[in-house]
């Protein structure tokens, strides 16, 4: 083994987080450097049985692979009682196949020599909660066996491999989570938006792109948050413009914008600084210095009524008035809906208010709307 090509090595190891696909070239410089004939990567999900990513060099590696991922993952009875407990555990030839005579050992025979090799080395190099991933090189039947020496260079190398990997599936974790978070924000009715200088749009949810699309009271004009009527054109500006600079209101944080449009109804948005007060910025990975949150009063998001039916004890006739009243629906035009007794609407409707601790139809409205989340109904 080279020790001079060690660094390079390292180097090529660390290319790899952020391209997995550059396994291929930097296992083809770990066997020339540990003078094997192959090399693998193997990346396996946890909860997943098909959930799996394998990097190799050299020959196959199939029955090898397979022997690793149950020592790894299952740690099976009668393969061997040596066990990958922790990152950096090394399994050598004569530790899976014994002391004596390791060339007539069942695990040779069974596992490494079917596929022409002669000596094994492998080492747990990620064990996290998503994911667990082992590193193996061999040497063929016509190369000499790992010595202690060997071993130990080969040392040097693992540790770069298990952080390499480490790093890699911190990475995708947090692109998952990013990824499910934004999902979470574009299932909301609310339109959201963040901005920055000037109001220029560095992210916008599916809710806020259809208002920006509709333009009746809120446009977007070069990639910027402008309002569409000419009156509230300033104070949208001027919102933005405080909320960026730290100069929002110090009581609040925030402002409230009416955003009208040419037919006498309209937005309202509610601007945010994501600085504020003591300088710390709670969403500082999201490129955006001030969040717009755009409420349209005409739209509403479908009110929990299942949930709430639930949640009080109510029957299904008792959950049948509570969405009539929740629409407006007074108690005759209820009665004439359900094909019932006025007498039978007010008696269900007095049930309901015992069982809500309200008293008034105006109350129960009130609770329903306090209930419902702003969260878009699915198509």
């Amino acid at each position: 083994m080279r020790l001079e090509t060690l660094t390079d090595v390292i180097g090529s190891v660390y290319d790899c987080v952020l391209q997995p696909q550059e396994w291929s070239r930097s296992l083809a410089q770990i066997s020339s450097f540990g003078e094997s004939a192959a090399s693998s990567v193997v990346v396996r999900d946890r909860k997943s049985t098909s959930g799996m990513s394998v990097f190799e060099h050299g020959a196959d590696q199939s029955f090898l692979r397979l022997y690793f991922e149950k020592l790894a993952a299952s740690r099976a009875t009668g393969i061997s009682q040596v066990a990958l407990d922790q990152v950096g555990d090394v399994a050598t030839m004569t530790m899976l196949a014994g002391e004596r005579e390791p060339l007539n050992s069942d695990f040779y025979i069974k596992w490494v020599k079917p596929l022409g090799f002669r000596d094994v080395l492998g080492v747990l190099v990620l064990k996290s909660g998503r994911r667990i991933a082992w590193f193996s090189v061999v040497r063929s039947d016509i190369q000499s066996r790992f010595d202690d020496k060997e071993i130990g260079q080969l040392g040097l190398l693992s540790p770069h491999i298990c952080r390499a990997l480490l790093i890699s599936d911190a990475l995708e974790l947090q692109t998952v989570a990013a990824a499910r978070l934004e999902e979470t924000v574009d299932s909301l009715s609310t339109g959201i938006l963040l901005t920055e200088d000037r109001g220029r749009i560095s992210y916008m949810n599916s809710s806020a792109e259809a208002l920006l699309k509709k333009g009746a009271a809120l446009k977007s004009r070069d990639g910027r948050l402008v309002a569409a009527h000419s009156n509230a054109r300033e104070a949208l500006s001027q919102a933005l413009e405080q909320s960026v600079s730290g100069r929002a209101p110090a009581s609040t944080g925030q402002y409230a914008v009416p955003l009208p449009d040419e037919e006498g109804a309209g937005l309202i948005a509610n601007v945010l600084p994501l600085q504020w007060r003591d300088s710390r910025n709670p969403l500082g990975p999201i490129p955006g210095a001030a969040a717009v949150i755009i409420q349209d009063p005409a739209a509403s998001a479908k009110p929990p009524l299942d949930a709430l039916a639930e949640l009080y004890g109510l029957t299904a006739a008792e959950q049948k008035i509570l969405e009539l009243v929740a629409e407006g629906v007074a108690p005759q035009e209820a009665a004439d809906k359900l094909s019932v007794s006025l007498a039978t609407v007010k008696t269900h409707l007095q049930h309901v208010f015992a069982k809500t601790n309200t008293g008034r139809q105006a109350d129960l409205v009130r609770l329903v709307a306090q209930a419902t989340a702003p969260i878009k109904p699915r198509r």
